[in-house]
């Protein structure tokens, strides 16, 4: 078993449509996932610790039809927690089925930063851990952090991009595409996989992107 420090993100920086509500509040502000669990319905709950006024948390969380069920409550010198049932089918379910499914386990609490990034401990099998970054949702971006002695895990690149991504990648690499000369081009690539060629182009600089951004200069 390893451990893992990871951070998750989407583009927006929501995982449930209270979220989007939250981020767009001005007097609301996540701080942390305490706890969330998957139910056997296929509805998720989540713990939050979040800062700000119970009451606007509540008029919110009223007018959301996605959380079935809420209890909001003030933490005394420390902000406001909400422990709220969720519809099915949200990016945390899917992420929750993921943990579920490859057999990691997550140590709380998971930290939310001001862009909606999820810096959470994960620890399990390094090849589910590396499987399950492969399966996660094509809108959950995912980070390598350091850890407290400066230096970073090692883990396969693969862990970085999507299925679709990887896929894109394995392709580039069999035609050549890397190659000095380059050996092949977009075109090549979009009639093996049976895409545009605009598709191709958008994957390969997501992928060249994800890559960079973990082995560059910071």
């Amino acid at each position: 078993m390893r451990e893992f420090n990871i951070v998750l993100r989407t583009e927006d920086g929501t995982y449930n449509p209270l979220d989007e509500a939250i981020v767009e509040h001005p007097e609301l502000t996540r701080e942390a996932a305490l706890h969330f669990d998957l139910m056997s319905d296929g509805t998720s709950v989540l713990l939050y610790h979040l800062t700000g006024d119970a009451d606007e948390l509540e008029a919110i969380l009223e007018d959301e039809e996605s959380a079935l069920s809420y209890d909001v409550f003030d933490v005394e010198d420390d902000g406001v927690r909400a422990h709220v049932r969720f519809a099915a089918n949200t990016v945390l379910s899917a992420m929750i089925q993921l943990m579920d499914e490859y057999d990691l386990i997550i140590d709380p609490p998971v930290d939310i930063d001001e862009d909606g990034g999820l810096h959470m401990n994960v620890a399990g099998d390094f090849k589910k851990i590396r499987e399950a970054a492969r399966m996660r949702p094509g809108d959950l971006d995912i980070e390598l952090q350091e850890d407290d002695s400066g230096t970073v895990d090692r883990v396969d690149v693969t862990t970085l991009l999507t299925e679709r991504q990887l896929e894109v990648l394995e392709v580039a690499l069999a035609k050549g595409y890397y190659e000095i000369p380059r050996q092949a081009t977009n075109e090549d690539i979009a009639g093996e996989l049976d895409c545009s060629t605009s598709t191709v182009g958008e994957h390969l600089r997501k992928i060249e992107s994800r890559i960079i951004s973990q082995v560059g200069p910071d």
